[in-house]
Order: structure tokens, then sequence, then C-alpha cells
């Protein structure tokens, strides 16, 4: 997904690229969110999921932070560590509670 960016009046303006079934998902999604009225703008809706998952990724976080790597005991999520690669060191594999999934 290759994209350019322009900066005006405090916008950062994005160029995206979707291929067809995704632009299609998100036609759809913006008219299927708001039944009866008119459709999110998809600049308007891709925004709005922008904040949600920002919304959702730091309560994962704050959530995962009462946590500590099992193998040099840094409070989590660990971002980087010599211990890497060990089983029982979060960067190994704690990644998988932060990353996106479908």
């Amino acid at each position: 997904m290759a994209t350019t960016t322009t900066r005006r009046q405090n916008l950062l303006e994005l160029e995206l690229v979707l291929d067809e079934q995704e632009l299609e998902m998100l036609a759809r999604n913006c008219a299927a969110r708001r039944y009866g009225r008119a459709p999110y703008d998809m600049s308007e809706y891709i925004a709005l999921l922008i904040r949600q998952d920002d919304a959702r990724v730091r309560g994962r976080i704050k959530s995962i932070s009462a946590n500590r790597c099992g193998k040099c005991g840094d409070v989590l999520p660990v971002e980087s560590c010599p211990c890497n690669g060990d089983s029982q060191c979060w960067v190994t594999r704690g990644w998988h509670e932060t990353k996106l999934s479908v």
C-alpha cells in the first residue's frame, strides 16, 4: 500500500491505495454506519476508524502494562530487549498482543 502526503491548512492530505474489494467495503460501510442518513464521507469514516483504533490500542497497552516480561522483568510492553529470542521474553512473541487482526 503506497501513499503520498501533502500538507494544507493544518491537515495532512494522504493518498491511499486500496484494491477494488477494499474500496467496495469502504463505500458499503460508510453507508451502513448511517442508515437513513447521508453516508459518511470516506475521509471522515477513515479518520473515525483511526480514532477508534487509537482508543483500543491505548486501552490494550494500559491493560498489559500491569504485567512484566517473564525474562527481564520490565513492565510491558517492552520495545527492545537483549533477551529477544528467548521463549520467556515478551519481545519474542508479545507483540502479537498489540498487532492488528482481521
